[in-house]
């Protein structure tokens, strides 16, 4: 793998994906980011046990693409490199399972991991996913998200109810003290009826990276999770076992 890539747009989306990598992860291939670099561009992926996120870089937007390939990156470490270096682009290639970042002003080198060692994530999409304006998902989880509550003893009050019937969405949170319900309507009627819990600080995480502009998302809703896509990112997050309480 090599490339050459702005140092401004790599932080970017190392960002986002960072929100998913675990540092106290008992799977060590799980505390890094994965890189895979194809013809169409540069993929990130992370993951932990909650949520997935995987981020895009068009080729387009790469200054230079010399050799595809991929590997696996220490996140920590990447990171803590990324955010010192002060020139526009960064150089990143790999030697077997080393790795060498370079500036015009200096290098470093990290040992990467095994490609085949993560997870064999597959994010499943749907032919007709519910379609929504993401500001009005981080309105919904920041008016909700309050009332969630902290307590492991009961683990379906750990996340927000989101249940939609028709054209109706109503999200709900509580901690059995308090409650915060909000109840908006869909541009389009559903055909199935959809009743699931997605973890709280999962969907925290989700609007620290949604951006703040006026552009629909799609939510693709399976049995047990949840893929939550926009224009360059996918995000996977489990969903909690159990009936919400009425």
């Amino acid at each position: 793998m090599k490339l050459v890539i702005k140092t401004n747009l790599l932080n970017e989306k190392l960002n986002i994906v960072s929100k998913a990598v675990s540092t106290k992860n008992i799977i060590p291939v799980l505390n890094g980011i994965k890189f895979e670099l194809t013809k169409e561009g540069l993929y990130l992926t992370g993951s932990n046990d909650d949520i997935t996120i995987q981020t895009h870089i068009n080729n387009k937007d790469i200054n230079e693409i010399s050799e595809e390939g991929n590997i696996i990156i220490p996140g920590k470490y990447l990171l803590g490199i990324a955010r010192k270096i002060q020139s526009e682009v960064i150089n990143i290639e790999t030697d077997g399972l080393k790795v060498i970042i370079s500036t015009d002003t200096g290098e470093y080198t990290l040992n990467g991991m095994d490609f085949n060692e993560f997870p064999n994530i597959k994010f499943d999409l749907l032919d007709n996913p519910i379609i929504m304006n993401q500001l009005v998902i981080k309105n919904i989880i920041n008016q909700t998200s309050f009332a969630v509550s902290t307590q492991e003893s009961r683990p379906i009050l750990t996340g927000i109810n989101f249940k939609i019937s028709g054209d109706s969405l109503e999200c709900t949170a509580t901690d059995s003290y308090r409650l915060a319900r909000k109840i908006i309507k869909l541009d389009k009627k559903q055909s199935e009826n959809i009743n699931i819990v997605i973890p709280g600080r999962n969907l925290l995480e989700l609007i620290k990276i949604l951006p703040e502009d006026d552009k629909n998302i799609e939510l693709h809703i399976f049995s047990n999770n949840i893929v939550i896509k926009t224009e360059d990112m996918l995000f996977q997050s489990r969903l909690l076992n159990g009936t919400y309480p009425d």
